[in-house]
């Protein structure tokens, strides 16, 4: 099994989403990443994920709540979790 070839499915032009960020600030009370705390690519790339959450910042809290153990936590390494995403992202053609 492996990655088919063909043409793009119907949905991938709306890929990046259609909700525009808030702001260019973060929502206050949510605490980001500095750039130090990230892995060295993705330093310096902003982050729009928490913008656009921050049209419900109780529904990104809670979204955390459940993400962050799920990465961070179990018997496969967080390293190994964020290689197996990204490659699901890239068969995907998705930016994230």
């Amino acid at each position: 099994m492996g990655h088919r070839q063909g043409p793009s499915p119907p949905w991938l032009p709306l890929a990046g989403g259609r909700l525009p960020p808030m702001s260019d600030q973060p929502a206050p009370h949510i605490r980001l990443a500095t750039d130090d705390e990230l892995p060295e690519g993705l330093r310096g790339r902003g982050d729009d994920f928490t913008r656009v959450f921050g049209h419900n910042a109780a529904l990104f809290e809670r979204w955390n709540e459940w993400y962050r153990p799920l990465i961070r936590d179990g018997a496969v390494s967080a390293r190994l979790k964020e290689m197996v995403r990204l490659r699901v992202a890239q068969l995907n053609a998705c930016d994230f």
